[in-house]
């Protein structure tokens, strides 16, 4: 992996050949709030292991990534592997900071927000985990991509008629990627951030099937930076 260091807030770095920027938590949030004066769609992912792992093997969603306005980690494997783990990032990341400062922010600002998930179970459950998390959000829409017979033309139809801000979405990676990109096109909200299930407090806890998948990322990475020197 290469590492830039710029500062406390903001650090570069590559790791399975993606190029990616890991921001503190504060950082983050702050960059969140100037995307939602910004006039376009502005993309936001949450990075999972696993989806950095899938993404790697596909230059087309490489550079979808990579062209994507913020990242953040939601476990600390990522920054782990890219020898980037501070034990403040850490915290941060466990406790998922970033997502609970945003949501607050967004509570008190009062901005529309539209639920999606790739089935209306995913979009339920989204729901309940953040309304969990921040009671007083403004809810304009929730709905399932299946409703739109998964069709992207139907579903950017519908988002611009609710006229949310805010889209945020817990879908099967990489759906929401290739969406939220196709949308910069179409949509009138300012941002759209992609979620995971380990986005939220008490979701990323250790079991031994995590443990193992943390252990064949980092051999993955190995692998990768072994073969990178051996160019």
């Amino acid at each position: 992996m290469v590492v830039d260091f710029a500062g406390d807030e903001m650090r570069k770095y590559s790791i399975l050949g993606i190029s990616l920027t890991d921001h503190s938590a504060r950082e983050g949030v702050r960059i969140a709030e100037g995307f939602l004066n910004s006039g376009v769609l502005n993309t936001v992912a949450c990075l999972t292991s696993q989806a950095l792992a899938q993404v790697a093997q596909d230059e087309e969603r490489k550079l979808l990534l990579e062209a994507t306005d913020l990242t953040f980690c939601a476990e600390p494997d990522i920054l782990e592997a890219a020898d980037l783990a501070g034990a403040g990032r850490v915290r941060e990341i466990e406790h998922q900071i970033f997502l609970r400062l945003l949501l607050r922010r967004l509570a008190r600002r009062q901005d529309s927000i539209y639920l999606l998930g790739g089935t209306v179970e995913q979009a339920e459950a989204l729901r309940e985990a953040l309304v969990t998390q921040q009671e007083d959000l403004h809810l304009v829409g929730c709905s399932g991509y299946e409703e739109f017979d998964s069709r992207p033309e139907r579903l950017m139809n519908a988002l611009n008629e609710s006229a949310p801000r805010v889209i945020l979405s817990r879908m099967t990676w990489p759906e929401d990627l290739d969406l939220m990109h196709e949308g910069r096109r179409y949509l009138n909200a300012e941002m759209w951030l992609a979620l995971s299930e380990k986005s939220f407090p008490g979701k990323s806890r250790q079991s031994v099937l995590e443990t193992i998948r943390k252990k064949i990322f980092q051999k993955k990475v190995n692998e990768y930076n072994e073969e990178k020197a051996a160019r």
